[in-house]
């Protein structure tokens, strides 16, 4: 999701981008939501993606319903074409374009809960998203959003990942910074999102007694599970445009190559790891 002023997601829809986005599941990465749900629970997927926690969620509500919306048709293209594709395929879901700032299309309290995966951090206004948001949940419902606590943590932190880390950064939240993150970040671009969630949503309007904030760890440690980390985040830096935009940043061509380069190495070194914190919260309305 992005603003009303721009319509593009900074890291694009390439399916070299998309296809780390389509490893997230229902039971993992909305886990923390499945115990509210009812079997009749009407769901909406704020910046779906590519769709698969949106389908996966089709099976935790039978009687219900689950819409994914995000800006782009070219990723809800992709939706579509994991749900025609999906066996069986879940009648209970649909895919539409939104744009929670540009205010969603949906009345007051239509859904008994809505739900977002990594997406705060791309959406420069997070109070204004999370108090639209509220306004189309129903009252005893609820808002979840699941978001990382940048930045990863490496070891080894090999120059190449610190060239990552920053122009990563700075792609996603449009400021500059050195090799090493800033401390004290300006609100909302905080490299933080994920400590910052239950802020936003009491701005927004959410009583803090009525929220629940947990937080899970994503690690990568085995050689299965670093590959699956980095070999989409190459393909991105060598096909999928990411490569062009760390170089618009100042990054040089010589850079992107030392960041391949030791993206390689960390999946081949036997004590490599990453490690990413996500806050979990649910606001109740």
């Amino acid at each position: 999701m992005a603003s009303t002023d721009k319509s593009t997601y900074t890291q694009g829809y390439h399916r070299t981008v998309t296809a780390a986005h389509a490893r997230r599941t229902a039971a993992v990465d909305a886990a923390f939501v499945l115990p509210h749900l009812t079997p009749s629970s009407r769901i909406l997927d704020i910046g779906c993606g590519p769709g698969t926690i949106t389908i996966g969620f089709g099976a935790y509500v039978p009687q219900g319903s689950v819409t994914g919306i995000d800006l782009a048709e070219e990723v809800l293209a992709q939706a579509r074409e994991q749900l025609s594709t999906h066996d069986p395929a879940p009648t209970n879901v649909t895919f539409e374009a939104g744009n929670v700032l540009a205010g969603l299309q949906y009345a007051d309290a239509s859904f008994d809960a809505v739900f977002t995966n990594q997406v705060l951090l791309h959406i420069p206004d997070p109070v204004a998203a999370l108090r639209e948001m509220r306004r189309v949940c129903k009252p005893g419902g609820f808002v979840a959003c699941r978001e990382g606590d940048y930045p990863f943590r490496y070891y080894p932190f090999l120059p190449g990942l610190q060239i990552f880390s920053k122009y990563l950064y700075e792609m996603v939240h449009g400021v500059s910074t050195g090799l090493e993150f800033p401390s004290n970040a300006p609100h909302p671009e905080g490299t933080r999102t994920g400590s910052l969630v239950h802020v936003w949503g009491r701005e927004a309007g959410f009583e803090p007694r009525l929220m629940t904030k947990k937080g899970a760890a994503v690690v990568a440690a085995t050689e299965e599970e670093r590959r699956a980390f980095a070999e989409p985040m190459i393909g991105r830096l060598e096909v999928g445009g990411t490569g062009d935009r760390f170089r618009e940043r100042g990054a040089s061509k010589e850079d992107v190559e030392l960041v391949v380069s030791d993206l390689r190495k960390w999946i081949e070194d036997v004590d490599g790891w990453y490690c990413l914190v996500n806050a979990e919260v649910i606001m109740r309305k």
